[in-house]
């Protein structure tokens, strides 16, 4: 074998070997923050990409996920929102009927429309989300075009 060939071939199996076992080629891994979670445990981690919603719930901030499990934290509703930012998430801010800020993450927004009449005075749009928890939809303060200009950004 013609000694170019050999150092293409152990480049290619020193190149296989140093990839992690089970990842695409190119993907990166899975980052995750700490969250402290809202009964006071030990903290624990929450995979960044997973999240669709970070919203005041109760006394709590509520992140809900695509695998519709809700991680309730101590932390600030900002605080969460601006660490998964950090981490690399996309997140949209806009207004709950309690004129609180709320984050939603454009990719797992299915349908934007008309509140429904079924929510509190004051709601003007209705999103329909994968992975929430306790319902398909978050109402919002902000008109449909107000909700669709910030999706685009």
């Amino acid at each position: 074998m013609p000694l170019a060939r050999l150092r293409l071939t152990a480049l290619v199996l020193a190149a296989l070997l140093a990839a992690p076992v089970g990842a695409p080629a190119g993907a990166e891994p899975a980052r995750f923050i700490e969250l402290v979670p809202s009964g006071g445990e030990v903290p624990v981690h929450l995979a960044v990409s997973q999240v669709v919603r970070v919203a005041r719930v109760d006394q709590a901030t509520a992140i809900d996920t695509i695998s519709y499990v809700q991680q309730q934290s101590i932390e600030p509703v900002e605080a969460v929102a601006q660490r998964l930012m950090a981490a690399g998430l996309r997140l949209v801010p806009l207004t709950d009927l309690a004129n609180r800020r709320l984050y939603v993450a454009p990719e797992r927004v299915v349908i934007v429309r008309r509140s429904p009449e079924r929510h509190a005075e004051g709601a003007r749009a209705s999103l329909v989300m994968a992975g929430l928890r306790l319902r398909n939809d978050v109402a919002v303060r902000e008109t449909v075009e107000e909700v669709m200009a910030a999706l685009g950004r």
